[in-house]
């Protein structure tokens, strides 16, 4: 015991003074960026600093693209936490009262994203338009590999003439997420591959609005 005690404080001391000796002899340069974000990765500075007014994040998928509802539910859930998390925004508009207003708004598909926001009281609308969603992109495949593109753009609700706030111009900002091959066969379901493709789409558009390491 105490020879595996010595050993492993060794181990630490020597890491310690060959941190300490690059430092030394590279004028520290910050230490490689702190052995770059205690190998974290880099920094990746926010897109877009978002207000903290209400909130709406539509993801909107007018075209029926989603054959499986619990991955937009997924993917707004995971954003809200993460921004809640993130000290983003406290102020998210509940998916379900989205939901609600989707059902009863008369003529829904003819409103404006700005509109829909305004309606439900938001400041900003963090506006991703879903592109393709597919829990098994390989047709005729026996696997599941899903993937889900979709293009994001935050609108103001106030009523001028440029509601675009960010990016300036363009379509949106692109994300695309994806998932592993898994057999079909396996443990893995169709529902199992959507909560994935849902909560890995929700983590991607949180981390456009703030800081944070690449690896995070």
């Amino acid at each position: 015991m105490h020879t595996k005690s010595c050993s492993k404080t060794s181990g630490i001391s020597l890491a310690a003074f060959l941190i300490c000796a690059y430092a030394c002899a590279t004028g520290c340069q910050s230490l490689a960026g702190f052995w770059v974000g205690m190998q974290g990765g880099e920094l990746i500075k926010a897109e877009y600093e978002l207000s903290d007014g209400p909130l709406l994040i539509l993801f909107d998928d007018r075209a029926g693209r989603i054959d499986r509802p619990q991955a937009l539910r997924q993917a707004h859930k995971t954003t809200s936490d993460m921004f809640a998390e993130h000290e983003v925004n406290t102020r998210v508009i509940p998916f379900t009262e989205w939901q609600r207003f989707q059902q009863s708004a008369d003529k829904y598909d003819r409103l404006t994203i700005r509109e829909i926001g305004e309606r439900m009281g938001a400041e900003q609308v963090i506006y991703v338009g879903v592109e393709k969603f597919a829990t098994q992109s390989q047709e005729g495949a026996p696997i599941y590999q899903g993937v889900f593109e979709a293009r994001v753009k935050v609108i103001s609700t106030d009523r001028t003439r440029d509601v675009r706030m960010w990016p300036r111009d363009g379509a949106g900002y692109r994300v695309v997420v994806s998932t592993d091959p898994t057999p079909m066969d396996g443990d893995t379901s169709e529902g199992d591959v959507a909560d994935e493709l849902g909560k890995k789409m929700g983590e991607k558009v949180a981390k456009l609005f703030y800081e944070h390491r690449e690896h995070e």
